[in-house]
């Protein structure tokens, strides 16, 4: 028998009911992984490869299965099955592609040793710390949501108990480069700020991939907190300069 997981599960008050002790359920993200981490994993297991060539094994499969997926092809692997698709609506039989309504996105479907995985997590429940939560970013210039984001360009940050309020030097919404020792850019200009939605002016940044974090000293009812309280969005946001944002992927 497959041994047991036991993950956390923050409970948050839902906010679509009035029902009392209605809570909605995020699982807490314990970190983020890179193809040099799974590599590290394998040389653990006392492989005879060295971890370089495990990495560059793997950053070859993640090229190839690129190009596969764009050329149409249906690539299962052992995570799951992925499958392009078209959104949009289309008029009459010799219709045009029109980027403002439509794009291509992929489907992914779990694998069987992933769904069988899914069956042995047991959900540890317990009431969320009262601070920031973010559901989602998105960019005002390519309508990405919590994929693609575009510098000097205009976002909107959804959530739960986002308002900027303290005095502490680090309060306010960062954007760090995906690394070890990465510094974090501060956002410079704060459009609007409310609890649950803050618009921003996107810093400068260079092409990459970035880590949202929202940093606050706001508690319940309005109050200040003594320490700041950050929330970390779990998605690695893309800085894409050479991209056309009208034809960016989306993955379901």
């Amino acid at each position: 028998m497959a041994d047991k997981t036991i993950l956390s599960v923050d409970l948050y008050d839902n906010v679509l009911t009035e029902k009392q002790g209605d809570y909605s359920g995020k699982v807490a993200i314990t970190g983020s992984c890179h193809n040099i981490d799974i590599a590290k994993l394998i040389v653990k297991e006392r492989t005879e490869y060295r971890l370089e060539t495990i990495v560059n094994i793997l950053d070859l499969a993640d090229q190839k299965k690129v190009e596969l997926i764009s050329q149409g092809k249906s690539l299962a692997d052992g995570v799951g099955q992925y499958l392009l698709n078209i959104i949009g609506s289309f008029d009459g039989e010799a219709p045009t592609f029109d980027p403002e309504k439509n794009r291509f996105g992929v489907t992914f479907t779990p694998g069987k040793s992933l769904l069988n995985a899914l069956k042995n997590l047991i959900p540890h429940f317990r009431i969320a710390k009262t601070g920031p939560v973010i559901n989602s970013i998105t960019d005002s210039t390519s309508q990405s949501v919590s994929q693609m984001i575009t510098p000097n360009a205009p976002a909107i940050i959804a959530g739960a108990g986002l308002l900027l309020k303290g005095s502490d030097p680090s309060v306010g919404v960062y954007f760090t480069p995906d690394g070890e020792g990465k510094t974090p850019v501060k956002v410079n200009l704060i459009v609007s700020n409310t609890t649950s939605q803050i618009i921003i002016q996107m810093p400068q940044l260079a092409d990459g991939q970035y880590w949202l974090s929202v940093t606050t000293q706001a508690g319940a009812g309005y109050t200040l907190v003594k320490e700041p309280r950050t929330y970390k969005f779990p998605i690695l946001l893309t800085v894409d300069s050479q991209s056309d944002d009208d034809d960016r992927p989306v993955i379901e």
